[in-house]
């Protein structure tokens, strides 16, 4: 939940629950996807796996943002958004951690990268990247 909240507030806009498990996964696996120099949780050959659990993770997470009211969610065209809300920025003002510094600048990165991308254009970019893996 706490990398959510820091997402959230570094995106600065609602977001869906794909949009956020993408932003998520690349944030976490950003050199295995292409964008960053590292690894946040280190190197290991089973990182493109982890994408399919992520979602639900994501959905748990932002439903408990919401229900401890740091996260606020409405109902769009498109289905849930979520975005952070005062009480969830003074969380992550205590969160100054080396590896919450680290996660916001690499979320900064993502979110720069990615934009311009819908988002199944996110989710298409880690699918074509997993398959390029399996393949070796």
């Amino acid at each position: 939940m706490l990398r959510i909240l820091l997402l959230t507030e570094t995106v600065n806009k609602p977001m869906n629950i794909d949009r956020m498990a993408a932003l998520d996964f690349i944030c976490i696996f950003g050199k295995k996807c292409r964008v960053l120099d590292k690894n946040l949780h280190g190197d290991n050959e089973f990182g493109f796996s982890e994408f399919t659990t992520k979602r639900e993770r994501i959905t748990e997470a932002a439903k408990l943002a919401v229900k401890n009211n740091f996260l606020m969610v409405e109902n769009t065209k498109d289905g849930f958004a979520y975005s952070i809300n005062a009480r969830g920025k003074q969380v992550n003002k205590g969160l100054q951690s080396p590896y919450a510094r680290a996660y916001v600048i690499g979320a900064k990165i993502v979110n720069s990268r990615f934009s311009a991308y819908s988002d199944e254009e996110i989710l298409e970019y880690i699918s074509d990247l997993s398959t390029k893996a399996k393949e070796g």
